[in-house]
């Protein structure tokens, strides 16, 4: 059964929270992806949700306020995710464990989570899939165009602090990190996850996968996330 939960005032501060159905099972939390725009929305991480809620995890996807009508972009979107993930954590829905599943600018999101400071409740686990996982070098190559500059409101070179805000520190991310990226990435190229090589945990190179297969649960990647899961909960 999914719970439709508010977690702020505004229209887009939702999640679609999942009890788990298995003992000891930890929370996942999902952050859809769309280059921070507001055309992109939860629905994107159904298939990922569903798939969670049938093996047996507790589930909270999560809506944030996007680069558009709904308000965000510098600083709300960043606002709304940290907010989101931490009132998981006080309602406590993750009291078994805690992993934040992102992909794409999902991922940077996810990515951005495991190193801020603050948190109610610091990730056991944090997996990227095909994240924007550098913002300045993906503004500086125009990954995805003018994505970051929407997300952010200028290009780093005006805007620095900001970027350094909004940026994924690897060395400090708390609990465990795994990124996992294909090689046929037309989106985001697949060196923002493999310059990560020896600054996280894990970093899977999928060899002829695209950007989204990686949120296909048939695929065979998604069951590397799901094997990480699972060491969260040997039951």
């Amino acid at each position: 059964m999914t719970d439709h939960v508010p977690y702020g005032t505004l229209p887009d501060q939702f999640g679609e929270y999942v009890a788990a159905t298995s003992t000891g099972a930890p929370l996942v939390v999902l952050i859809h992806g769309g280059f921070w725009r507001d055309q992109y929305r939860l629905d994107l991480m159904h298939g990922l949700r569903d798939d969670l809620g049938e093996h047996g995890f507790g589930v909270w996807n999560i809506e944030y306020r996007r680069v558009g009508p709904s308000g965000g972009g510098w600083d709300t979107t960043t606002a709304d995710v940290a907010a989101a993930i931490d009132h998981a954590a006080n309602q406590g829905w993750a009291e078994h464990g805690l992993a934040v599943v992102g992909h794409s600018a999902g991922g940077h999101l996810a990515l951005w989570n495991a190193s801020r400071p603050n948190q109610a409740q610091p990730p056991d686990l944090t997996v990227g899939q095909a994240p924007v996982a550098d913002v300045i070098a993906a503004n500086r190559h125009q990954v995805g165009r003018d994505a970051t500059a929407n997300f952010v409101g200028g290009d780093v070179d005006d805007f620095a602090e900001r970027y350094a805000h909004v940026q994924p520190r690897p060395r400090d991310m708390a609990g465990r990190v795994m990124v996992l990226h294909g090689t046929d990435d037309e989106n985001v190229p697949i060196w923002q996850s493999t310059d990560l090589d020896g600054q996280v945990d894990v970093v899977h190179t999928l060899h002829g996968v695209d950007h989204f297969n990686v949120i296909d649960p048939a695929h065979a990647s998604w069951t590397l996330v799901r094997n990480e899961l699972r060491m969260m909960n040997p039951s």
